[in-house]
């Protein structure tokens, strides 16, 4: 035994850091699982493989609902709300946008997703420094509990694939193909209490529901600072929706 080790004892080796948890566990987690895998995240936070599975997913639909969708139907409605907008000047515009439509879709796919995690995830983290109920998170962990949670969407994508090619789109949005929420069943007269019955769906509310959870234990947020982080992105979901149907 050196003199140094009789002095100071054996240096202790650093603790190895946890490990960082996988892409198909934190799918599996997110449904079996949640606060156990959240729990895990906020040890070793991981987020950019479940970013790529939810913009490959996105991406896949909004081709496949852009090439199929009916431009007309689904963008005439709105054009004639606008009195400003005359017959030839509605042609117009929507055969323009009927030529590019699928291509615009997925460029926007590509750069929304991107920008509405990153930017949630910002707000997410601001919240955390000033609501944790131990050490500040990180924005890694910020962008765990933003981008994680959203996994439980992508059975939600694969419904509407499914219904896209089972049936004619029409004019209708993405969401209002998937047979999963109360909007597809019911059809009501008021468009917005109509959005809001097509908001009712149980992959959506789970996001919601499994984005709290995460606040709560990848971020460590106490629990005032998770709810006004949910009603945020309810808000945003949700909310926007709602409002701006016609």
């Amino acid at each position: 035994m050196s003199e140094s080790e009789s002095l100071y004892g054996t240096p202790e080796k650093p603790a190895a850091p946890p490990p960082s948890l996988g892409l198909m566990d934190q799918f599996i987690g997110v449904f079996t699982e949640p606060v156990v895998t959240f729990k895990k995240l906020q040890a070793a936070p991981s987020w950019v493989g479940a970013l790529v599975v939810l913009i490959l997913t996105s991406l896949l639909v909004a081709g496949v609902w852009g090439f199929k969708v009916d431009v007309d139907a689904m963008l005439r409605p709105g054009f004639e709300a606008n009195p400003k907008m005359t017959q030839e000047q509605m042609d117009q515009a929507i055969s323009f946008m009927g030529r590019f439509f699928p291509y615009i879709a997925i460029v926007q796919t590509l750069i929304i997703i991107p920008i509405a995690v990153f930017f949630m995830a910002l707000i997410y983290w601001l919240v955390g420094k000033a609501a944790s109920e131990g050490e500040p998170p990180s924005y890694t962990h910020a962008l765990s509990a933003t981008v994680v949670p959203s996994l439980v969407m992508v059975p939600h994508s694969f419904l509407i694939l499914v219904m896209a090619f089972l049936r004619p789109v029409g004019g209708l949005t993405p969401e209002k193909l998937a047979p999963s929420s109360a909007g597809f069943f019911v059809n009501a007269a008021n468009p917005k209490v109509h959005a809001l019955l097509y908001a009712l769906d149980p992959f959506t509310i789970g996001s919601l529901v499994l984005g709290f959870l995460a606040l709560r234990h990848t971020m460590r947020m106490k629990t005032g600072g998770a709810l006004a982080c949910t009603m945020l992105a309810v808000l945003f979901t949700l909310g926007f929706r709602v409002l701006g149907a016609k």
